[in-house]
């Protein structure tokens, strides 16, 4: 039977409803990765990160060479934000307050927005570094990745150094918020040794994590999963340029992961925020063809591939993102050797049940530097005017009449007012030009 384009239309739309219903478990849906609507103005661009908001998994954000998109129908339209015109690295969203969300750009600081995408300021005060590449977000603060190390944040707004100095910090995660915050961060460039540390406060004081991993290695990706019941850390799996790798005791010892091939560099992870046993591992075979998605659903011990659907010329896969509902529904950004970014989905029916999970208390991240001060004014984000379609003569009378600066109230009462005049005027001319 030929599937026309309305009907494809409409099950793209029946995704993005059912997806708003999280945690609810939805209807059975074939896994199949499918394209998913384009980024206007994206051209020839990469996109580097997507970040679902956990609050509402239908709405998702992109980091692209463009600046940041946004769609609120599960990746079927998207638009583009005032982030415009600059190179986002990472995009992210905040697990304490619904709809906040961050990008990090390449030389830009940080932006924040705290309607879910549509506007954005500034938050770059007391960073040491403006060139931001990775996210991590906690129940006490978040941190960033930069070219020179790491800063954390309580408030969101203002930052304190962190440490990891000369290090270009490619990769951050949170594996654990008590009884006290501890990051890991993972390296692919820096003037020290290690490529993989781990800090549990208090200072800025940095332990490199060096069992089970290989000697030397770059970090391209490290993921953690929610905190499983009964355990101390949060799952965590890390992808290096000589293999992937998990750990259940937050980061001391590391397995290496199974069923991906020696020869398949994984780009990046993304954990779903329900399962601390569900994680999905990309590759984009190093900017060759011969990448590829996979799926763990032992948090990382053993992948299996998931490409169904998934067109063997688009499988170089640079970012992953997991929205916050079972089945989950999943966002991977393509960028194929020959050009063309894109973006697929699909909803995995396929996964068994999420494990249990402790709800989670959570502490401040501590350093020895100071906190700036709070009352900077941030700069204001830079926003490309939206060019809206010419409009027709009569609709410009309309938008004339109907955006006063009044209140709807006050326009319903003068066109009222005007509607009784016509029709008063009107009963006097019957009244004089009329029939006897």
């Amino acid at each position: 039977m030929v599937i026309t384009a309305a009907r494809r239309a409409a099950a793209a739309v029946l995704v993005a409803l059912l997806a708003t219903l999280a945690p609810i478990t939805r209807p059975a849906i074939a896994a199949d990765w499918g394209r998913v609507g384009v980024l206007p103005g994206l051209g020839g661009a990469r996109i580097w990160s997507v970040a679902f908001n956990p609050a509402l998994p239908a709405t998702a954000l992109a980091a692209t060479d463009a600046g940041v998109y946004r769609t609120t129908d599960g990746g079927q339209t998207w638009r583009a934000t005032p982030v415009h015109g600059v190179r986002a690295w990472v995009v992210g969203f905040d697990v304490r307050p619904a709809h906040t969300a961050y990008a990090g750009l390449a030389g830009g600081g940080v932006a924040r927005s705290d309607d879910g995408g549509t506007t954005w300021r500034e938050v770059s005060t007391g960073l040491p570094d403006r060139n931001v590449r990775a996210l991590a977000f906690g129940l006490g603060g978040l941190a960033v990745g930069t070219s020179n190390g790491v800063a954390v944040s309580v408030d969101g707004a203002t930052w304190r150094a962190a440490g990891l100095d000369g290090y270009d910090v490619s990769a951050i995660a949170v594996a654990a918020n008590s009884p006290q915050f501890t990051l890991v961060a993972g390296t692919d460039g820096g003037s020290g040794s290690g490529f993989l540390f781990r800090n549990a406060g208090p200072g800025p004081t940095w332990e490199p994590l060096q069992q089970g991993l290989p000697a030397t290695a770059v970090v391209s990706s490290l993921a953690a999963g929610p905190l499983p019941q009964s355990a101390q850390f949060r799952p965590l799996v890390v992808a290096t340029n000589k293999g992937t790798y998990h750990s259940i005791d937050g980061g001391t010892s590391w397995t290496p992961s199974t069923g991906i091939a020696e020869q398949l560099s994984v780009t990046d992870l993304g954990f779903s925020q329900l399962d601390p046993n569900l994680v999905y591992a990309g590759s984009d075979a190093g900017g060759s063809s011969g990448g590829t998605i996979l799926r763990s659903t032992d948090g990382g011990g053993t992948f299996v591939a998931a490409d169904k659907g998934l067109p063997a010329d688009r499988r170089s896969v640079s970012s992953i993102a997991v929205a916050a509902a079972h089945p989950p529904l999943l966002l991977i950004a393509v960028d194929p050797p020959q050009g063309g970014a894109a973006l697929y989905s699909e909803v995995d029916d396929t996964v068994p049940p999420p494990a249990a999970v402790t709800g989670e208390k959570g502490t401040a991240p501590a350093t020895s530097a100071p906190l700036p001060s709070a009352h900077t004014t941030p700069r204001a984000i830079a926003v490309e005017p939206i060019v809206e379609p010419e409009q027709s003569g009569p609709a410009r009378l309309a938008g004339a009449v109907f955006h006063w600066p009044f209140p709807v109230v006050a326009e319903l009462l003068l066109v009222l007012v005007a509607v009784v005049l016509v029709l008063r005027r009107r009963q006097q001319r019957l009244d004089v030009d009329g029939p006897p």
